[in-house]
């Protein structure tokens, strides 16, 4: 840049800077999470005949709207083309690249790879584990893809697939072998266990995600979905799902270069187990260390059942960091010894939690504008819920239920020998519950608790009965419909 381009340049910046003193700013703008901002400049009506004194100022719909990225203060960048062309005789002996210009296409390329790779609005638009999350996930596509590589390498030598003209009919046996039967024992997989994917999504990632191929993409695929809807805090699970897809097909191809990269130095067995041999525990590694770091304020049953007993004895809620030494599992699970008592059975059918017909009635005489049913039999307490039910019936009943098992422990209450005085427990826990559900959910609100959803293990068991508020309505409903 010559010297007479930059003195331009400075006189421009100058009389922009002017011209900003007299603007206003009226909105600003995140794109992709880089803000600029909207200025209003006041235009001057044309003079009035020579008679007036004064001149009118414009209208405000007239007024021209501009907008300009939000950089550093003006002032500091003037100062800064001041000195660049008092240098500027020095640096052209020197040096006749422009910074500027590198410095503009280095953030004009770093912009790209944020809109290619980052969620809009990142990282106010996700939750604050997002980067660490996706920073060992990508590793563990990487090393994964590249495991991948020297797996089918040592598996088509294990066929003796050395001759090219052999290779097409014998790999496609070999995945028909090896998919086909995979996909079809997904299905069993999928139809046993697919409840238990939303409450407990880390535990079978880890588990399960790293020894079966096919098994593991149902299981990623489904408890994907259960962490992309906590990171969007935002409400743009798209925008994240489609980011997540950009950095994942990145990290798979760069891991399968390396593996190729790896198998084009020896195709000896003892090279591909022993690259195997460090890998595949650096991709364990990274697996566990990304469920590790995926933190999130939502409630599933054990971290429900850890709080409810925070606060019967001690009439307060725990964060998400403080329930991490009572639990195990990734958070999913209560640690043994963690003085939790009680076996709890979310979402139970009848014919586990009732022995007889004049129980259910009594249960649901003492519940009748409640949402659940509870049930302590053979060491377990039961809940069935209603099919009205809502996160915080959920909440309630949990509450209700270790509040129940408590009064049965603490007065040694035999259901089949005092039934009287277990109905008396039910009445009075009940109506503790209901006094005291309001401050737990405001205690839990309080420590950052999502209460709009609570995760269990829902095999899509639900009740009604008669007598119920939302029975009454229904039948409300069709005697008005039949008389009209």
């Amino acid at each position: 840049m010559t010297r007479q381009q930059l003195r331009r340049l400075l006189v421009q910046q100058r009389r922009y800077v002017t011209d900003h003193k007299k603007s206003h700013t009226i909105l600003t703008e995140y794109v992709y999470g880089r803000p600029r901002i909207y200025t209003s400049l006041q235009t001057i009506a044309k003079a009035k005949p020579a008679t007036a004194s004064k001149s009118r100022v414009g209208s405000p719909l007239t007024s021209p709207l501009s907008w300009r990225w939000l950089q550093p203060s003006d002032k500091a960048l003037a100062s800064s083309l001041s000195t660049e062309i008092s240098t500027e005789d020095d640096k052209l002996q020197h040096d006749r690249s422009n910074p500027s210009m590198i410095a503009h296409a280095f953030g004009s390329v770093k912009q790209s790879l944020r809109e290619m790779f980052l969620p809009v609005g990142y990282p106010e638009s996700v939750h604050g584990c997002y980067k660490r999350f996706h920073l060992w996930l990508s590793l563990e596509t990487y090393v994964g893809s590249a495991v991948g590589v020297l797996c089918s390498q040592a598996m088509l030598a294990s066929l003796g697939l050395g001759a090219a003209e052999a290779a097409g009919g014998a790999v496609a046996i070999q995945w028909v072998l090896k998919d086909g039967i995979g996909e079809f024992g997904k299905l069993f997989f999928i139809k046993q266990f697919a409840s238990s994917f939303d409450s407990h999504p880390k535990t079978w990632k880890f588990a399960i995600g790293n020894v079966f191929n096919l098994v593991h993409e149902s299981i990623w695929l489904a408890s994907h979905m259960t962490f992309t809807k906590q990171f969007a805090i935002n409400g743009n699970i798209g925008d994240i799902v489609a980011k997540d897809d950009a950095q994942m097909s990145t990290a798979h191809l760069l891991g399968m270069l390396t593996g190729v990269g790896v198998i084009s130095l020896s195709h000896e067995p003892l090279y591909l187990f022993g690259a195997f041999g460090i890998l595949t525990p650096i991709n364990m590694w990274s697996t566990y260390k990304m469920l590790k770091t995926a933190e999130f304020e939502v409630l599933n049953q054990a971290k429900l059942t850890l709080l409810s007993r925070s606060f019967i004895d001690h009439g307060r809620a725990e964060s998400c960091s403080e329930l991490r030494p009572r639990e195990i599992g990734f958070g999913e699970w209560i640690r043994p010894g963690a003085h939790v008592s009680i076996h709890l059975k979310l979402g139970a059918s009848a014919d586990q939690a009732y022995d007889s017909v004049g129980e259910v009635q009594t249960s649901t005489r003492v519940f009748n504008s409640e949402n659940y049913l509870l049930s302590y039999r053979k060491g377990t307490m039961n809940v069935l819920f209603h099919e009205d039910a809502e996160a915080e019936d959920v909440v309630q009943s949990v509450l209700h239920a270790m509040k129940f098992h408590d009064t049965l422990v603490h007065q040694n209450i035999n259901k089949e020998s005092n039934w009287s005085a277990y109905v008396a427990a039910l009445d009075d826990s009940l109506a503790w519950t209901k006094e005291n559900t309001p401050r737990f959910l405001d205690a839990l609100a309080q420590k950052g608790w999502q209460k709009n959803v609570v995760y269990w293990n829902d095999a899509g068991m639900r009740v009604s009965w008669e007598g119920h508020p939302s029975s009454q309505q229904r039948q409300h409903h069709q005697s008005s419909t039949i008389d009209t």
